[in-house]
C-alpha cells in the first residue's frame, strides 16, 4: 500500500476516534463507525469479522473483555439534534406541535371516504332513462 494512502486511512480512522468523557486519553471506535471505511456494506458480514476478531484475541491469551465492549449506541445524536432544529423552526414560524390537530389514520380515512361515497350515490338516484331518438 502507498504512504499516501496509508495517511489517508489512518486520517479517516482518526476523524472517526471516541474518548470517553471521564478519561480523555482512553480511546476507543465504534464498530458501526468503522464498517464502511473497512469496505463492509452489511452490518451481519462486519459482525462475523468482529466475532472473528474477539476469538483470535481469545486465543492469544489476551482478555477480550479489555479490547471489545459490547455497547449499544443511540441510533443518532443526529435524530435528537434534526427534531431539536425542526422544533425550532417550527416555533419561530409560530408552529407548536402539539396544538396541531392529529393526523387521520389512513383506515378510518378510507372507511370515511367509501361511507360519503355511498351516501353521494344513495342522494344523487339514479338518472333518467334516455329514450332513442327518432
Amino acid at each position: 500500500m502507498k504512504k499516501d494512502q496509508l495517511n489517508s486511512m489512518q486520517n479517516q480512522f482518526d476523524a472517526l476516534v471516541q474518548t470517553h468523557p471521564d478519561e480523555p486519553k482512553v480511546e476507543f471506535w465504534f464498530a458501526r463507525d468503522l464498517q464502511e471505511p473497512l469496505g463492509y456494506a452489511r452490518w451481519e458480514n462486519f459482525l462475523t469479522a468482529i466475532r472473528r476478531a474477539i476469538d483470535s484475541c481469545k486465543s492469544t491469551g489476551y482478555d477480550p473483555d479489555h479490547h471489545f465492549r459490547g455497547v449499544t449506541k443511540m441510533v443518532t445524536r443526529e435524530h435528537v439534534q434534526n427534531n431539536t432544529s425542526l422544533r425550532n423552526m417550527l416555533g419561530e414560524r409560530g408552529i407548536q406541535p402539539e396544538e396541531l390537530p392529529p393526523a387521520e389514520d389512513i383506515k378510518k380515512l378510507e372507511r370515511r371516504v367509501k361511507r360519503e361515497e355511498k351516501k353521494i350515490e344513495k342522494d344523487a338516484g339514479r338518472l333518467p332513462e334516455q329514450r332513442g331518438s327518432e
